[in-house]
């Protein structure tokens, strides 16, 4: 008896650890502008309005980020994720 309540004892310490290390998840949803696919190179994503739907209009970049940039990248919240809406890009080949 003594072994059950022990054990029952530490699965509920391990969920107690669970719950309390859980941070809440955020999505966020943004459209997304490319290069041209024939662009062959460094690429950054920049934030350039925003839709009155509130999701952010964002356009692929040619280059390095600038440093003020890259460092707004690492002090975003790491529980906060980004899904971009693209629109699919002319192939120019009509024969498809």
């Amino acid at each position: 008896m003594k072994t059950v309540v022990l054990a029952r004892l530490k699965r509920l310490e391990a969920v107690r650890a669970v719950e309390q290390s859980h941070r809440p998840f955020k999505i966020e949803f943004a459209y997304l502008k490319l290069l041209p696919r024939d662009y062959d190179g460094p690429r950054h994503i920049v934030k350039v309005g925003q839709r009155p739907d509130g999701r952010d209009e964002c356009e692929e970049r040619p280059g390095e980020p600038s440093p003020n940039q890259s460092n707004q990248s690492e002090g975003r919240n790491k529980n906060v994720r980004t899904i971009y809406f693209v629109r699919a890009q002319d192939t120019g080949n009509e024969n498809r």
